[in-house]
């Protein structure tokens, strides 16, 4: 697969004696106060061997000098810290398929620049890594506040560490919400650079990367590991519209493209149905909410903030579900009734509206015309 790389502002990569096992890439954007501390808490772990075993890569998307001079006065404290300045902003997404290109280590971990790793994160990951080879490994975290004060839930999932035989099982068992959190992933490099990055990078879908994950390691062991050293920030995000934007990728463009990909990789049929729709997985036994449920959920949560599934979206859902529970297509049709009747309603508010301000402005030039016209 051809290499994803862009043009540099400048980089500065240290040397190691021979590959390490695990590359963590650190993508950032204009976060200097964040990811001063995301490299701190990291970069202080490498140590008693594990600065020959981790490498730790900043991948900075053109960020202005104030950024840029941040990160390079945090690589002359640490001496084991190299950074790539990318030349203009390539895109967030950029940033993140281009880290297992970036990174040396035989696996990749793509670390939020806003998020935290207590103490022993590191070496719970590397010996994992090395215990259980796995091509793909997800982690547990806890959340907090955008400031870090308040803890909003100590552990995401209740179940134990468990090995599967394959990512599609992982999926399965722990659906997009465990997913779509970017720093809970590390995966094999060399499995990672197979991938065709372009048609997500083109995509519409705001978590291409779930997906990616299942082209990539559909039919690889994975492994979850339970250990909580990784914290993520809620609403912290430098998103536009986060909330809205995100329910209707959920509703209808990342399910779509996961349609095409699951079927590109032989995963099972009836994958919606099977695969865990709860935010929080409190068991590995058969879900009671499933994806389909997440779907239909978020279909009505984005009617509600003014985004509506499109035909193609319709007929994606369709050809999914008619592999899933008996009642699943009725149910879609009504809720495919209900976001329709809702834009239609919104649509005629908004040619009212418009209606109201043009009969407004006429009166309002009639009134000075009239009062030109009996002037003195």
């Amino acid at each position: 697969m051809s290499k994803l790389e862009c043009a540099l502002a400048d980089s500065q990569v240290r040397p190691f004696a021979q590959p390490p096992v695990l590359s963590i890439v650190i993508p950032t954007h204009e976060r200097a106060a964040e990811l001063k501390l995301t490299v701190q808490c990291i970069a202080d772990q490498l140590t008693d061997g594990l600065e020959d075993k981790v490498e730790l890569l900043i991948s900075d998307n053109a960020s202005s000098a104030e950024t840029v001079g941040m990160i390079r006065a945090l690589a002359a404290h640490y001496p084991r810290l190299g950074y790539m300045l990318n030349a203009r902003d390539e895109g967030g997404f950029f940033n993140l398929f281009a880290a297992p290109w970036r990174a040396r280590g035989r696996y990749t971990w793509t670390f939020g620049s806003d998020d935290v790793l207590l103490e022993d994160g590191v070496r719970s990951v590397v010996s994992i890594l090395e215990r259980e080879a796995p091509s793909f490994l997800t982690l547990n975290k806890s959340a907090a506040n955008a400031d870090l004060s308040q803890t909003l839930y100590p552990r995401l999932n209740n179940v134990p560490d468990r090995r599967f035989d394959t990512f599609i099982d992982l999926f399965s068992a722990f659906g997009i919400n465990q997913l779509a959190f970017i720093s809970a992933q590390i995966e094999s490099t060399e499995v990672a650079r197979s991938l065709d990055a372009e048609p997500y990078l083109r995509s519409d879908t705001r978590h291409p990367h779930v997906v990616a994950f299942l082209e990539k390691h559909a039919h690889a062991p994975a492994y979850y590991s339970a250990a909580n050293h990784l914290v993520h920030r809620v609403d912290n995000s430098q998103t536009i519209d986060y909330n809205g934007g995100n329910f209707f990728d959920y509703a209808g463009d990342l399910p779509r493209m996961l349609i095409e990909v699951a079927e590109k990789v032989g995963a099972p049929a009836d994958l919606f149905e099977r695969t865990n729709g709860h935010r929080q997985v409190t068991s590995y036994d058969p879900p009671s909410v499933t994806l389909v449920d997440t779907v239909f959920e978020n279909i009505l949560r984005a009617a509600h903030s003014g985004y509506h599934l499109t035909l193609g979206h319709r007929r994606a859902l369709e050809a999914a579900l008619v592999h899933c529970r008996s009642d699943r297509m009725a149910q879609f049709a009504e809720l495919w009734t209900y976001s329709n009747t809702l834009q239609q309603m919104a649509r005629r508010e908004t040619e009212a509206t418009n209606a109201l301000i043009r009969a407004r402005d006429a009166a309002q030039e009639a009134s000075k015309m009239f009062l030109k016209s009996t002037a003195p």
